[in-house]
């Protein structure tokens, strides 16, 4: 292969625009951009440019997208989530029969002469084994992210199993590297206690511009991941910690929106880096095809996991979909494993071949995952063997005449003000249980609901209702829900939702959605009727 020594200017113009240009490609087949980049580190890792540049400009990148990925996902995981039966059982069980079972296989098949299995020792198939048992927490929470999901309730199963995951991850490089943490790791504790008030002070002060900015950066990589490496423990694991630690913060919603963009930024360095870990052979790509029947067993386990605990089937089947994948984690283990000559340095490429498989295998299943669970939620139904609900839907009782979805931003200020006028007549909606209950505390009439799922307009009343407000704060939310609507044999109430760009108006309007408030524009017209109505009544 020739090599082609560029300056790192040109190595940024061609990786940037070939990540573009495949990302574009990929939005227009209907998947994920992610996949895009992927075949963009294949392809520049086939194509003579000197790795060593590359790699010098695509890691700290990757790095940093990891380290950013992990303290946004800290910013919405209380510690009660974690300690739930179903997430920490589930999650030690899984990995635990994934273990034995995947290694079991590729030893048992070590013996059938073939070729690239034939040296394998039983410690070398387990160690395999337990790099496949995890699932992909970058690919996981950008899925959840752009389907506004993140917050549901299969959302927060899928991530507390992550984290669980992650727990497995840092007691196994401690032990593989046989360097046990430091003395100072007993000083954690108090450590994170004094952290924590100083973090919650700087946030405090550190304003709504470029200030904050830079603090979203400082806290998980200084207060976090440069702590935790300097004990030696896992780095991304004290930026998780670390977004934890200021979940309660009153900013924490700011502070998470504003790292969002740089976040998805510096994750496109992940995925390329993955392409880069090798040229594949024809070998390499065989042996990632044959795995990927594991990726089957890896949902259907879940979903049998899940199955004994008090989920309803909905949950369980959308929780499992998004865990069906594999992670980069594995490559991380085969590495590990190569350097003490436990798998050959092939294994790697194979590895990052077969993850990336799962990846396009996964997305435009989970795409299609309502539509999935409708077809098939009779035989899902019998498979889930609890029958009491923890996440019952709501059901809108026909008292109501004002149905507000959603009751975030832009959402609770309008049942506040629909609560004003008709107190007894609006009916606020969120799938965030915190929120509800919060909000049920403080008198309101809310309810835990999960409006892209059909069973909530199936199973509730609407011969009173009005008008129906979607007001969540992402676009896919709110047209998942829409497209449940539609799914209605009839509907007399109106429909109200939010828009950010013209593009989906242009779907809702294709929808029969009644009105649409396009945000951009109207509240700037909202704005200027407020004030002229305001200055009318400060003249008189």
């Amino acid at each position: 292969m020739i090599s082609i020594d560029l300056d790192a200017i040109y190595i940024d113009a061609i990786w940037l625009a070939m990540a573009f240009l495949s990302g574009l490609l990929m939005k227009r087949l209907g998947l994920p951009a992610l996949l895009g980049f992927l075949a963009t580190g294949f392809i520049l890792g086939m194509s003579g440019l000197t790795d060593g540049n590359l790699k010098q400009i695509l890691g700290p990148l990757s790095d940093l997208g990891i380290i950013l990925l992990l303290f946004t996902i800290g910013l919405k995981i209380k510690i009660k989530q974690l300690i739930q039966p179903e997430i920490w059982i589930t999650a030690s069980s899984h990995i635990i029969i994934t273990t034995l079972t995947i290694g079991g296989v590729l030893f048992g098949v070590s013996f059938l002469g073939v070729r690239y299995l034939a040296d394998m020792t039983l410690e070398s198939a387990m160690t395999i084994g337990f790099a496949l048992s995890f699932s992909s927490t970058v690919f996981i929470v950008k899925s959840l992210e752009e389907r506004g999901e993140i917050s549901s309730r299969h959302g927060r199963f899928a991530i507390g199993i992550l984290v669980v995951q992650d727990i497995f991850a840092v007691v196994f490089l401690t032990v593989s590297k046989s360097v046990l943490p430091t003395i100072w790791v007993l000083a954690l504790p108090i450590y994170l206690y004094v952290v924590k008030m100083l973090l919650d002070r700087l946030l405090n002060k550190s304003g709504h511009g470029e200030l904050l900015t830079v603090f979203g950066f400082f806290a998980p990589l200084i207060a976090g991941a440069l702590a935790f490496d300097l004990v030696d423990l896992k780095y991304d694991l004290g930026a998780l910690i670390i977004g934890m630690l200021l979940v309660n913060h009153p900013r924490n919603e700011e502070l998470s929106e504003r790292m969002l963009n740089y976040k998805d930024f510096f994750l496109i360095g992940f995925f390329i880096n993955i392409g880069l870990s090798g040229v594949p052979t024809w070998s390499n790509i065989i042996i990632a095809l044959c795995l990927l029947v594991f990726v089957v067993f890896k949902g259907l386990l879940f979903i049998r996991i899940f199955s004994f605990f008090e989920l309803r089937a909905r949950t369980n089947f959308l929780t499992s979909l998004h865990l069906s994948n594999y992670s980069e984690f594995g490559l991380i283990v085969g590495a590990v494993a190569v350097s003490n000559g436990m798998i050959d340095n092939d294994w790697l490429t194979t590895l990052a071949i077969f993850m990336s498989l799962s990846f396009l295998l996964s997305s435009p299943i989970i795409s299609r995952s309502y539509e999935l669970f409708e077809k098939y939620k009779d035989t899902l139904t019998k498979w889930n063997r609890t029958s009491k609900d923890i996440d019952k839907q709501a059901q809108i009782s026909g008292e109501a005449k004002y149905v507000i979805i959603g009751l975030g931003s832009i959402g609770l200020p309008a049942y506040y003000h629909l609560k004003a006028s008709f107190p007894d007549d609006v009916i606020g909606v969120d799938y965030n249980a915190d929120k509800v209950k919060t909000l049920k505390a403080e008198g309101c009439n809310v309810v835990w609901g999960d409006s892209t799922d059909r069973d909530f307009w199936d199973e509730s009343n609407w011969d009173k209702v009005d008008v129906v407000v979607l007001a969540m704060s992402d676009y896919a939310s709110n047209f998942n829900s829409m497209k449940q609507i539609n799914k209605m044999k009839e509907r007399q109430f109106k429909i109200a939702a939010i828009c950010h760009y013209d593009d989906e108006k242009e779907i809702f309007e294709k929808l029969n959605v009644d009105y649409i408030y396009d945000y951009k524009t109207s509240v700037g017209e909202d704005f200027a009727q407020h004030a002229m109505e305001k200055s009318r009544k400060v003249i008189l």
